[in-house]
């Protein structure tokens, strides 16, 4: 197992990550061999080899010379190489990519025993997907994406249901608005399962039916929305007020607030009327 620190300022993406793996063993494929030297670290300079490791050397250096027919293929002071050949290594596989540092990316690969056991365990780990997904190696890939497309269609179809059901629950508990000593329609509403767009669905429906004199919370388990009507607005009365003063957190418009509820969402719905009461004193 190997790491190798380097400068750039982006994460590297997968293609060119599969480049490099390539690059490395196609190098290791052909079997170069590898010339070590020791020289002056002056000379050593001056022919153009490469420090990798950020280390400080003496005036004496051992250096690296990996080579090709057509000359050096790679040319280093020595970090440590002890190969023969490049045939020595086995395989390369990079095993991740990361930030260390600004600007600064570490490579973690895998050579020789270690790479083949991981290609051993990742393809082991692909035959079980395989197994699970009752199709073939190479048809994994298109199984997944299949499955992904019939999840994200399963998840708009639920939530289209749950829509309904929420705007059937409210249909409901339009009977039980609640109507304060100023005259303001209150709707308090749990609706379970919810998302924020068909909360603000609900929120809109409510506006419909009570375009003045109105004001309503609708909350699932965590998220929370709170509308009022605008000529409640003018009175000083924000949808923002109505999220907070029940023990909830979040803001919007005067007249239009979404945010979280934490604790028990019925009882902190049941403050509701008695807070607009106070409001508007």
């Amino acid at each position: 197992r190997l790491r190798f620190d380097f400068n750039h300022p982006e994460a590297m993406t997968p293609e060119q990550i599969e480049r490099v793996e390539k690059m490395v063993n196609e190098a290791i494929a052909a079997d170069m061999p590898v010339s070590k030297q020791t020289k002056s670290l002056e000379e050593a300079k001056k022919e153009g080899a490469m420090a990798l490791f950020g280390e400080k050397y003496g005036e004496t250096v051992r250096t690296i010379s990996i080579l090709e027919d057509e000359g050096k293929y790679s040319y280093e002071l020595c970090g440590g190489t002890h190969l023969e050949r490049t045939s020595d290594i086995g395989a390369f596989l990079i095993l991740s990519e990361s930030s260390v540092a600004a600007n600064v990316r570490r490579i973690e690969a895998f050579t020789g025993r270690g790479a083949h056991e991981l290609i051993a365990k990742r393809f082991k780990t692909l035959k079980q997907a395989a197994g699970a997904l009752k199709t073939s190696l190479d048809e994994v890939p298109l199984k997944v994406e299949m499955l992904q497309d019939e999840v994200a269609d399963l998840k708009k179809e639920l939530a289209s249901l749950r829509a309904l059901q929420a705007l059937s629950t409210f249909n409901l508990q339009l009977a039980n608005v609640q109507t304060t000593a100023n005259n303001v329609h209150v709707l308090a509403v749990e609706v379970h399962g919810s998302t924020m767009d068909t909360l603000r669905m609900l929120a809109d429906k409510f506006r419909e039916k009570y375009p003045q004199g109105g004001a309503a919370v609708f909350a699932t388990e965590s998220s929370v929305i709170a509308v009022v009507t605008e000529d409640l607005v003018k009175t000083g009365l924000k949808a923002g007020d109505l999220i907070t003063g029940i023990g909830g957190k979040g803001g919007g418009r005067p007249n239009l607030a979404q945010g979280s509820l934490a604790g028990d969402v019925k009882e902190a719905l049941g403050r509701l009327p008695k807070l607009i009461e106070e409001k508007l004193k």
